[in-house]
């Protein structure tokens, strides 16, 4: 896709047997929205079992590159996405995503204006207020989180550190990777204007979401074995502050702001907080 300026962007977005939401992403990253732009890719790869994500891709989007992901989880995907990427720099966007007008370009102004960073992360906010403690949003409104929802990497940093970790299958891969990047004292700066919309998903068991039970427990002790330094992840205390949020405010709020709806995705919530101190 041509626009202006000599940066070229790669635009990786992994997906999995999500067309819906995947073609509202495409639809979003139009030239015509993402005006003042510069030279830019659309790569979508693709973990799916069925085909449709691909035929949609290539009947409605014929500019848009789709490939076959490594089927191993969101690391790898996204590893699948930058290995075929021409472009200098790569912008992660979630295929659930919704891009906002001149999204590109504001990461294309950064990167000019900030010549020495070489990893950016821009604004992720709802499209809605929250209904029930049963979905969720990884929203970043302002910066510290680099979620992979939302993120541009200058790609000889992000081949440098070897890039995600495939080892984590459902989660934690986007935390492994900042906590490397920030080891390594490389510059990151929170882009806002950069941002894109991301629609509540269901925590449940249900629907789109693949996410089997348990994962946070043994995608957390991957980590902490990989970082036992990492203090954040690594201490009793921070889960049993959690804990105690868990069991004061946020059931009040559920109880109170949201009648209780979701209450059963909390509970589950603790249980898994009280087993990860026990594991701790």
């Amino acid at each position: 896709m041509k626009g202006k300026g000599k940066i070229f962007i790669s635009v990786v977005i992994p997906t999995y047997e999500r067309p819906n939401d995947l073609r509202v992403c495409l639809h979003s990253l139009k030239e015509e929205f993402q005006v003042d732009s510069p030279n830019y890719e659309i790569i979508v790869t693709d973990d799916s079992k069925s085909h449709i994500s691909r035929r949609m891709v290539e009947r409605e989007f014929p500019d848009v590159s789709w490939g076959k992901g490594k089927q191993i989880g969101p690391a790898g995907n996204r590893n699948a996405g930058v290995s075929r990427a021409t472009g200098e720099w790569i912008v992660f966007i979630d295929d659930d995503c919704i891009a906002d007008q001149r999204y590109i370009s504001a990461y294309c102004n950064a990167i000019l204006q900030n010549p020495e960073t070489v990893l950016f992360e821009g604004k992720i906010y709802p499209d809605r207020p929250r209904r029930t403690w049963a979905e969720c949003c990884p929203e970043n409104s302002n910066g510290g989180m680099f979620w992979t929802s939302n993120l541009c990497v200058k790609k000889s940093t992000f081949l440098e550190i070897g890039g995600f970790d495939e080892r984590f299958r459902v989660a934690y891969e986007d935390i492994d990777f900042a906590y490397r990047i920030k080891s390594k004292g490389f510059k990151s700066k929170f882009i806002k204007n950069a941002s894109v919309c991301h629609p509540w998903r269901t925590l449940k068991n249900e629907g789109n979401n693949w996410k089997p039970k348990g994962f946070e427990i043994s995608e957390l002790i991957l980590f902490i074995k990989k970082h036992p330094s990492a203090k954040e992840h690594n201490s009793r205390l921070v889960y049993v502050r959690h804990l105690k949020r868990m069991m004061t405010m946020d059931l009040l709020k559920c109880l109170f702001q949201y009648k209780g709806k979701g209450i059963q995705t909390l509970i589950s919530q603790i249980m898994t907080t009280i087993l990860i101190i026990r594991k701790l």
